[in-house]
């Protein structure tokens, strides 16, 4: 009898141990979904797309899910920061701690965030750089790069072309868009002649964006190659001369635009008001939306003797992130993949990918073609810490120029003491 029970007792613990079992192992079950959660990373990107624009709708509506649904474990918060507060919260995130893993930046902000240490050196972090590189257009690809090493990638690019009213110019003997220098110079004379109260040209503003694209096409530069000084460049001859130019353009009611108080330089083109004007993609989009009876032109910029030389424009992303790398580029490689570039192309991103460039949706984009030809001259502006000051230095000197009768390369020269103390500050 005792023996029996023996049995029974030792059969009853086995089915003990085997429901045990099974419940640890049900629980085991559990565990990976929760270790799963555990390791979801969740990565910041902070830029500024307009809230609710067709970029950023792009963003959160297509590209992010996109991108999730192709990299289980990795989230995406996008925050959306108006340009100048951004580049405000970066510097004081600088300061704090308190930065995105990834950002969107303007072109001119890497060099400041590189030199203050707060940016991944991409080609030394990752082993692929150089195969996702090769695949995007130099000339943005440049703008990520300081000193030997490059801070980011290229998102998107732009530039500007020339403008012109058909009609105008037409009214004007003149009967297509100036190609030269000397032929955009005898232009603004004959369209003066013919429209008293309106300008040939219209220039917004007179900072390195509008100014160094008429010095660079005239064979002058405001910095040395190495961008140690200004001297010998910002006050070469070159310079001066196209400087003359402008200046006499301006004193004649010829150019226009970069006062307070004057018309609108898009909307004064539209208008009537300026036969011509250099302008990007963006303007296309706001004819169209705003003036959508206008028949705007597209040309080239004029060519001076070293060709027809533009500014470059657009933003880089970068690598903040100090313990989300991999996961940060993973998700700055889709940025830049032709997928992705695709699809902010279709809403007026000019892309940086190359073969999203000669993707057929991008070459339906029928305005894009004057803008694409023209970045294959186009130039950055210098990749140095000290280029918002040095461009503020600029502005400062160019309306002193046009707004009085003082001697140009006097304040050329003294534009370049102030630039070479600047450059050596930094």
């Amino acid at each position: 009898m005792t023996n029996k029970w023996s049995k029974i007792s030792l059969l009853l613990l086995a089915i003990l141990l085997v429901a045990t079992a099974c419940g640890k192992g049900n629980e085991g079950a559990s565990d990976p979904g929760k270790d799963s959660a555990e390791k979801q990373i969740t990565l910041t990107f902070w830029h500024h797309y307009s809230t609710a624009s067709p970029e950023e709708k792009t963003l959160t509506g297509v590209l992010i899910p996109k991108f999730e649904a192709e990299n289980r474990g990795i989230k995406v918060k996008p925050v959306a920061i108006p340009w100048d507060d951004l580049h405000k919260k970066l510097q004081i995130g600088g300061s704090g701690g308190d930065l995105p893993d990834v950002a969107r930046l303007d072109i001119i902000w890497v060099p400041e965030f590189q030199k203050r240490g707060l940016l991944q050196p991409l080609d030394e972090r990752f082993s692929d750089f150089n195969e996702i590189a090769e695949g995007l257009l130099e000339g943005p690809l440049s703008t990520a790069k300081v000193g030997e090493h490059y801070y980011g990638l290229p998102l998107n690019t732009n530039t500007k072309v020339l403008f012109w009213n058909k009609d105008m110019l037409g009214q004007s003997g003149i009967d297509k868009a100036p190609e030269t220098a000397e032929e955009f110079f005898t232009a603004l004379g004959k369209i003066k002649a013919k429209y008293d109260k309106s300008w040939g040209y219209g220039e917004p503003a007179l900072q390195g964006w509008n100014i160094l694209p008429w010095i660079w096409s005239n064979g002058g530069d405001i910095l040395s190659p190495d961008f140690t000084t200004a001297d010998g460049y910002l006050n070469s001859e070159a310079t001066i001369d196209i400087v003359t130019k402008l200046r006499a353009a301006y004193a004649s009611g010829q150019l226009a635009g970069f006062k307070p108080g004057d018309v609108p330089v898009t909307e004064g083109h539209a208008g009537g008001s300026y036969a011509m004007m250099a302008e990007g993609p963006w303007a296309v989009a706001q004819f169209q939306s705003q003036f959508g009876d206008f028949a705007f032109e597209m040309a080239p910029f004029p060519e001076g003797s070293a060709g027809s030389v533009q500014v470059l424009g657009g933003e880089d992303l970068g690598i903040f992130s100090e313990d989300k790398q991999e996961e940060a580029w993973k998700f700055v490689k889709f940025m830049v993949s032709e997928a992705a570039q695709v699809e902010m192309g279709k809403i007026g991103q000019i892309p940086v990918n190359l073969d999203a460039m000669e993707n057929p949706e991008i070459k339906a984009v029928d305005y894009y073609a004057p803008f694409l030809e023209q970045l294959k001259t186009a130039k950055a502006r210098p990749p140095i810490e000290s280029w918002p000051q040095i461009d503020g230095v600029l502005s400062d000197t160019m309306s002193s120029i046009f707004m009085t009768d003082k001697d140009i390369k006097s304040e050329l020269d003294a534009a370049v003491t102030k630039i070479d103390g600047l450059l050596q500050i930094n």
